[in-house]
């Protein structure tokens, strides 16, 4: 990778990529699809990749769309990362803006991050994802912990960041053409645990392979990200935080501790105890979920801290294979 040399900076090729799986989101899903296609400036391609669901394929392939929208299946295993690799080997664009399912975007946003990666050592960005609840908010439920719900969270500054967030995130083809695609075994199925950290391994990858480059988050635009309502309770709260430390357990043996945990440390030692504080300040200017909130930060650290620990000790009785594709950026016709 010493030779390698960034692109000259000038008009960029762009490629939107959204991943679905379920005919349960198929409303959200169509609204995603259709801001997608309503960006200014529009997009050269927009490609929905459906995970292993020939019927949901049909169904698309079926509906008219305001634009050109390509409809393309999973060839790669079930599962978030392979779709998006799918993604990337059917796409032509420079630069690649994934889209979960349930996120409708701004119309700019495509236009705003595009814009970051004019700066060539920009290797991609993040928007604003914001909460888009189904029901009304639970008061108990900390601004910190909405990483969660994949959403940004408290705690999360514009400028460069260690990773991007998957429900919106731009990213130049030339990362994945140097790097690999998304590693298999961290992103999530609609059947299994709810592994993650994909977004995060690639980024790390990344710039460990491309030295003097970054990601960055830029909020200025965004995306809106559904939370249904089965997602709106301490089970699932509780439940992602375990997944999530499995998941960085995984992470931290392919990347190595340092890289892997680095943004945690400053979030544990700052972001988290500031939240605290600021629900019990809450609590004694007379609002009783500034304790709650307090709570489920406690509550939240604990779940995420035993999943993690039970993740080491799983690797060392037998290390988890989680490959990169090497297949995932070849051209697909």
């Amino acid at each position: 990778m010493d030779n390698f040399q960034h692109p000259v900076p000038g008009k960029l090729t762009t490629a939107i990529v959204i991943c679905c799986y379920s005919d349960q989101r198929w409303d959200i899903l169509n609204k995603a699809i259709e801001a997608a296609a309503r960006q200014v400036p529009g997009a050269d391609e927009i490609v929905v990749i459906v995970d292993h669901n020939p019927a949901l394929a049909l169904r698309l392939r079926a509906k008219r769309f305001e634009t050109p929208v390509r409809i393309v299946e999973n060839i790669h295993p079930p599962g978030l990362s392979g779709a998006r690799n799918t993604g990337i080997s059917v796409s032509r664009g420079e630069v690649i803006l994934f889209l979960d399912d349930d996120a409708v975007s701004d119309r700019d946003l495509l236009a705003t991050l595009v814009r970051q990666l004019e700066d060539p050592s920009v290797l991609g960005a993040v928007s604003a994802i914001r909460p888009l609840w189904e029901t009304d908010r639970p008061s108990w439920f900390p601004d910190e912990f909405l990483w969660t719900l994949g959403c940004t969270y408290r705690g999360l500054h514009p400028g460069p960041v260690r990773n991007l967030i998957g429900a919106s995130m731009c990213i130049r083809r030339y990362v994945f053409d140097h790097t690999g695609g998304f590693a298999s075994g961290l992103g999530r199925t609609a059947k299994a645990l709810p592994l993650g950290c994909e977004e995060t391994e690639l980024c790390i990858r990344a710039t460990k392979a491309l030295p003097h480059s970054r990601f960055v988050f830029e909020p200025s635009s965004g995306s809106d990200h559904a939370i249904p309502a089965d997602r709106a309770t301490w089970k699932y709260f509780l439940y992602r935080c375990w997944a999530e430390g499995l998941s960085k357990a995984s992470l931290s043996l392919m990347a190595g501790s340092g890289e892997a945990l680095a943004s945690e440390k400053t979030y544990m030692t700052r972001t988290l105890p500031q939240g605290v504080m600021r629900g019990f300040a809450d609590m004694l200017l007379g609002q009783p979920s500034g304790l709650l909130r307090a709570v489920a930060l406690g509550a939240g650290l604990a779940a995420t801290a035993a999943g993690f620990a039970l993740g080491r000790t799983r690797a060392a009785l037998t290390r988890p294979f989680t490959s990169i594709p090497a297949r995932a950026l070849e051209p697909v016709e």
